[in-house]
């Protein structure tokens, strides 16, 4: 027995009801069976994240694939997991510390870690249940953290091999450093925002007094370290002064002129000071030269002893005094404003400070040339293709990985130092004396760093199936146990991720999953699109554009924000959203609840026709009419569309196929005739067959709908078709293409007759001819086609409010009607007595002449190259689409005045 549909779609009962009636059954849950895997890694949200569009974005395309290969039979399996975000989460807690007056000093090490863990447990999970309000259909039961004690013991020995192999270095590098958290970061955890400060240029002096070189900085305050000023070896201006010293202003060394390439003759004077502690650039030129390299700044970015009566102020006070010095000294030729960008810590917020420091590193360049060939050889495909170039570049060009932070909360680097300096990388205490050779009395101490979060996370394909670690599967192999996950699930089927980290995760995961498992991590890579406003800026909550999607899902339901995110997102292009900034709300969302709305009032109608006829009947066999025909044929061509679009991860032609065959082919053409067909056959038999026939077309409808809508379909599922509460339309089979059932010609003369409703309609709206008025309309038909109009007479009289239908071959234009031609059919409404013809064309001829002159003062203002070069790009577009709609009105008005 089916279940009666209200009024209306309610999805905060749907979702509320289904989501805990899913886990209660176990069906997401997923282990090795004879079926053919197929599995997705959910890229592990920071533990101290909350849910923004760009998740929903991710998630919504993880769970549309994860749900179609489940309904299409694969034992599908979804990794879940959390990352513990090392400088984010010590971040949080030492925020809270703060609060109470305490630093993370204070409390030491242990009880710091402590402190995390309890912080972890109290508002670790938030983003999980966060993810649940979107319908996620992962296998919570597998939901790993990266702090996790097998996926701990995988980074540490994971570490120690590749110390072993000769992999893991420590060495002095140029680092992006925070002075808040007074750690490395990496490359991802640093902002690019432009800066307007000024550029200084400086007079450095000749050492022997014989001239000047104008050298220009935005960092006076690093003058203290500098160890040589470069020029273009091949610049003329400066070539007979190599090897000739300046005297540093202020500071008062003498630095030797040296060539390098990196000096521009193009920029300022073409004269470069020289750095290598504190600018990148600058230390690669200090070790193509074997300069030295001093530091002036301080870990806490005060000034240093080298900076003499600078010592001790913030780096941006001394810039002031610097600079206040060298005004005094007449060592400033000029001060210019000047525009750069400048990286700043995604967490604390200050400007990164780069920083010549002692940090581990892993050799990259022996990891990056098996995980480039995957990727050249197709062997992992990546989406868009393009991405394949930006890929090559990088990996072609990679430098080794900075893996240590200055941090307590992570994986602890695993190496041990002797008192004389000696060390190893160690599980133990107990290890690294076997080690290093040494008496189990000797003294050795761990090293205080912990590990770069991504260094966890680049083992994710791994240790999500259980993974321990090189040691670990080892001494599985050796028991003869079998690591059934990685064997039965790797490697994956598909990964969705945004392109910003190709390098940071995915690169290194394909690196990762080939050295210690000699497989791919996946098959297939998904880079999500960049989400954007209305005026063409990413979202962000800085910006005021970024709304909460929790309270975006709570207007307008979870599956109406999943459904527009994909309609929105084609392959390789921004998703541009209607944000109302004042309200935080999206309308852009109207999209995907009116399409449930529609959806939803098509299968109550249904139900509501088959109450009406109860049980019964006489008819024995069903010969379905030409809208019969021609909805399954279009059913099972949105079949085959919708999965191609699918295989071919075209996820916006999927939503489309499905929005244009529901909306368009069932609900305002199928649904309707099946209102004509109702009242022209009362036998209940046949009218049972007729609802059958609809029903079954709805319920594959439903099915292809199910993994980008599952709230919905479920709830529709259950109310049709009576279904029990242990069962889920999530493990029906997915509709299959039937080719017998697509007819081309039955599909051409339905689109046919499409076209001939739809001219009568539109001349009826420009004639402004009231909806329940019924009007006389002649059609004047080919001969081959007037039996088949004649066995539509029915749809064409009721669709188009017909009063008097004529249908035959060289009929005359009647008398006070309008004119029109579709595919060689004329079409005639007569419209004598519902419209006053001349004071019509009047009307119409005024309207004109209006549009005509508005439409040439647009033109002017768009033609005009000063408008063009000083409007905003919203008021330029504002006028392009009056300049559209009045056209277009422009020549509606003009086809009706020939038609009159």
């Amino acid at each position: 027995m089916s279940t009666e549909l209200s009024k209306s779609y309610v999805p905060q009962t749907a979702q509320s009801h289904w989501y805990p009636q899913w886990q209660r059954l176990g069906i997401y849950r997923s282990q090795p069976s004879a079926k053919t895997p197929y599995s997705i890694l959910m890229p592990p949200p920071n533990v101290t994240g909350i849910l923004h569009f760009g998740h929903i974005l991710n998630l919504t395309l993880q769970d549309l694939y994860i749900r179609w290969h489940r309904l299409k039979g694969a034992e599908a399996c979804w990794f879940p997991g959390i990352d513990h975000a090392g400088i984010a989460t010590q971040t949080k807690v030492e925020q809270e510390l703060r609060k109470e007056g305490q630093t993370r000093h204070d409390l030491g090490r242990e009880a710091f870690i402590d402190r995390v863990w309890e912080w972890k447990g109290k508002y670790g999970g938030i983003i999980q249940e966060q993810q649940r309000q979107l319908g996620v259909s992962c296998d919570w039961d597998r939901s790993l953290f990266t702090m996790d004690d097998h996926a701990s013991q995988a980074v540490r020995d994971v570490f120690i091999r590749l110390f072993d192999d000769g992999l893991i270095y420590r060495g002095k590098r140029i680092i992006n450093w925070s002075p808040v958290a007074m750690s490395a970061l990496s490359d991802e955890e640093v902002i690019y925002k432009e800066v307007h400060e000024e550029i200084y240029t400086l007079r450095y002096h000749l050492e022997d007094g014989s001239g000047t070189l104008l050298v220009a900085t935005v960092r006076p305050e690093t003058i203290f370290a500098d160890v040589a000023v470069a020029v273009n070896p091949k610049d003329e201006r400066y070539r007979h002064l190599l090897g000739k010293n300046v005297i540093v202003p202020i500071s008062g060394q003498a630095v030797p002129i040296i060539a390098d390439d990196h000096a521009d003759p193009e920029f300022g004077t073409g004269c470069v000071k020289v750095t290598p502690a504190h600018d990148p650039n600058d230390y690669e030129i200090g070790i193509r030269h074997g300069l030295p390299m001093p530091q002036c700044i301080e870990p806490d970015a005060t000034l240093n002893a080298l900076a003499g009566a600078f010592a001790g102020l913030d780096r941006f006070v001394a810039r002031r005094k610097v600079v206040k010095a060298l005004e005094e000294a007449e060592l400033i030729e000029k001060a210019e404003k000047y525009s750069h960008n400048v990286g700043f810590s995604e967490r604390g917020g200050e400007p990164v400070e780069p920083y010549l420091s002692d940090q581990w590193f892993v050799k990259m360049a022996p990891l990056a040339e098996p995980a480039l060939k995957v990727v050249q050889d197709q062997q992992i495909r990546f989406y868009p293709e393009h991405w394949v170039k930006t890929y090559e570049h990088w990996m072609t060009n990679i430098r080794d990985w900075c893996i240590s932070r200055q941090l307590w909360w992570g994986h602890r680097i695993p190496v041990y130092y002797t008192e004389d300096g000696r060390f190893t990388a160690a599980r133990d205490e107990a290890h690294a004396r076997e080690k290093l050779g040494l008496a189990a009395d000797v003294a050795v101490h761990q090293d205080p760093d912990v590990l770069d979060t991504w260094f966890s996370s680049w083992l994710w394909p791994l240790t999500t199936m259980g993974w321990a670690g090189p040691e670990s599967g080892k001494q599985k192999a050796e028991s003869g146990k079998q690591r059934s996950d990685l064997d039965y699930y790797l490697p994956t089927d598909l990964l969705v991720t945004g392109p910003d980290i190709i390098f940071f995760w995915v690169a290194r995961m394909i690196m990762a999953t080939l050295r210690f498992d000699g497989r791919m991590p996946f098959k297939d890579v998904y880079f999500t699109s960049i989400l954007r406003d209305g005026r063409g800026r990413k979202l962000s909550k800085s910006l005021g554009n970024s709304p909460d999607p929790l309270d975006v899902i709570e207007k307008y339901g979870a599956d109406a924000v999943r459904f527009t995110m994909i309609y929105l997102a084609p392959l390789g292009s921004d998703v541009r959203l209607d944000i109302d900034e004042a309200t935080q709300d999206i309308p852009s969302m109207e999209i995907g609840r009116n399409f449930a709305n529609k959806v939803w009032n098509a299968c109550r109608f249904l139900q509501m026709k088959r109450s009406e006829i109860g049980e019964g009947g006489s008819l024995v066999t069903f010969e379905p009419s030409t809208a019969d025909r021609w909805i399954e044929s279009r059913y099972n061509t949105a079949v085959a569309t919708a999965s191609a679009a699918l295989d071919d991860y075209k996820i916006t032609e999927y939503a489309r196929t499905l929005y244009d065959f529901i909306w368009r082919d069932f609900c305002d053409w199928y649904v309707e005739i099946v209102k004509v067909q109702f009242a022209d056959q009362t036998d209940a038999g046949y009218r049972t067959a007729l609802l059958d026939h609809a029903f079954r077309i709805i319920e594959g409808t439903l099915t292809l709908l199910h993994p980008v809508m599952p709230f919905l379909s479920e709830e529709l599922w259950h109310g049709l078709y009576g279904y029990g509460e242990d069962q889920s339309i999530s493990v029906r089979s997915a509709p299959v293409v039937d080719p017998t059932r697509i007819d081309a010609e039955v599909e051409s003369h339905f689109d046919l007759l499409q076209s001939v409703v739809e001219t009568l309609r539109r001349q009826r709206a420009e004639m402004g001819i009231p909806p329940g008025k019924r009007l006389p309309v002649h059609l004047s038909a080919p001969a081959d086609l007037v039996p088949f109009l004649e066995s539509q007479r029915a749809v064409v009289s009721s669709l188009a409010r017909v009063d008097e239908l004529v249908i035959g071959t060289g009929l005359s234009k009647p008398p006070a009607s309008v004119a029109d031609v579709v595919r060689g059919i004329e079409t005639f409404l007569v419209v004598e007595g519902a419209v006053d013809l001349d004071k019509e064309k009047e009307r119409l001829e005024k309207e004109h002449d209006r549009l005509t002159k508005a439409i040439a003062g647009v033109q002017k203002k768009l033609s005009n190259e000063g408008f063009m070069k000083g409007a905003k790009p919203d008021v330029v577009e504002a006028e392009q689409k009056k300049l559209a709609d009045w056209t277009d009105a422009k020549e509606k008005i003009e086809r009706n005045l020939a038609t009159l």
